[in-house]
């Protein structure tokens, strides 16, 4: 934890990965894509169909 003369190390070990930061980012991608479909002229139920024919590719559900 601490070296000769008193200085303090940093720990080693795992990097700490902020899932939430990612499903936030996701979210905020998805979101403008639908906001731009509605502006091209989708209806409501189309733009979600289309977002979610996106999610489902990335996720890899279409592969």
């Amino acid at each position: 934890m601490s070296s000769e003369g008193g200085e303090f190390e940093p720990r080693s070990g795992p990097e700490v990965v902020d899932h939430f930061s990612n499903v936030k980012r996701a979210a905020s991608i998805v979101g403008d894509l639908r906001a731009a479909l509605r502006q091209e002229g989708f209806d409501k139920d189309e733009s979600f169909l289309l977002v979610q024919a996106y999610w489902a590719s990335e996720l890899g559900a279409l592969d």
